[in-house]
């Protein structure tokens, strides 16, 4: 079973990046992921707490499987062990061509997925595809809104200086 969303920003990569990989900050303005703790390293395990719209905080404790700064996310995650319920979760940030601006790209699409897999899938794929959805719909959105006040002001300040 897969999920996926997209959203396109009004802000350079970096930007978004920063954000996203900013955890101590998550509790502040995540809907979803309310924290991560962790090393943002390949290989390394983080302790997630998510909590998808009306339902209670869940903790697990992925690996890292992929850090590309500025680019992508990615870690896979088992509920008590490989094989009964795997979920792997990843963050895409792709640079749009159009508004470039002093070097930067300042339009990106970010696109959060999951896929997943395992004996318990099939019991749980209605509340994944409701529940997780809109809590990655709500990130993206609260994600969008964040980097692009940010953008604004740094847009804002590079324009005062010229």
């Amino acid at each position: 079973m897969k999920i996926y969303t997209e959203i396109e920003i009004q802000a350079s990569d970096k930007q978004v990046w920063n954000l996203l990989t900013d955890f101590a900050s998550f509790p502040h303005w995540n809907l979803f992921i309310r924290q991560i703790s962790g090393s943002l390293s390949e290989g390394a395990q983080l302790t997630v707490h998510f909590q998808p719209p009306g339902t209670d905080i869940m903790t697990f404790r992925p690996t890292v499987i992929t850090v590309e700064p500025n680019r992508k996310l990615r870690w896979l995650g088992h509920f008590l062990s490989p094989g009964l319920f795997d979920g792997e979760h990843s963050f895409i940030i792709e640079p749009l061509a159009s508004d470039i601006y002093d070097g930067l790209r300042l339009r990106v699409r970010f696109i959060q997925q999951a896929s997943f897999q395992g004996l318990l899938v099939p019991l749980l794929a209605r509340r994944l595809n409701i529940d997780v959805r809109l809590g990655f719909e709500a990130m993206n959105q609260t994600l969008k809104t964040k980097a692009e006040r940010i953008n604004q002001t740094t847009t804002t300040s590079l324009n005062a200086q010229v």
